[in-house]
């Protein structure tokens, strides 16, 4: 019934209050309650800050990751680039000696032949 009409007693019984003279307990009331939405509002604001800076945080990590990603893939492709041309070259060089060698071989033939015809 107190809250119906916005009446209580007072502490000493013969004394009613209602909302005109308990003005002061209302506004201290009422003050405890703003701090606190602005708290809730700030606090909302402050995770929602702080979602924002971690959201852009991870895609900078992420754009860094793929960066280096792309840049040691260009570091491997051009590393193996470079042993593909030197096994390349290290064939030529093989090649090159196979022939040197054949050619050395059909040389000592050739003088072989020419010997065993001066000894008949």
């Amino acid at each position: 019934m107190d809250r119906l009409f916005s009446t209580h007693e007072n502490i000493a019984p013969s004394f009613i209050a209602n909302k005109s003279t308990d003005i002061e307990d209302e506004e201290f009331v009422s003050n405890e309650l703003k701090p606190s939405k602005k708290q809730k509002r700030n606090n909302v604001d402050t995770i929602a800050t702080a979602i924002s800076t971690m959201s852009e945080s991870r895609k900078r990590v992420w754009d860094k990751k793929i960066e280096l990603k792309k840049e040691r893939m260009e570091k491997n492709h051009t590393v193996e680039m470079k042993k593909l041309e030197i096994e390349q070259q290290k064939w030529k060089y093989e090649k090159e000696k196979m022939k040197l060698e054949q050619m050395k071989l059909e040389q000592m033939k050739q003088d072989h032949e020419l010997k065993m015809k001066n000894i008949k």
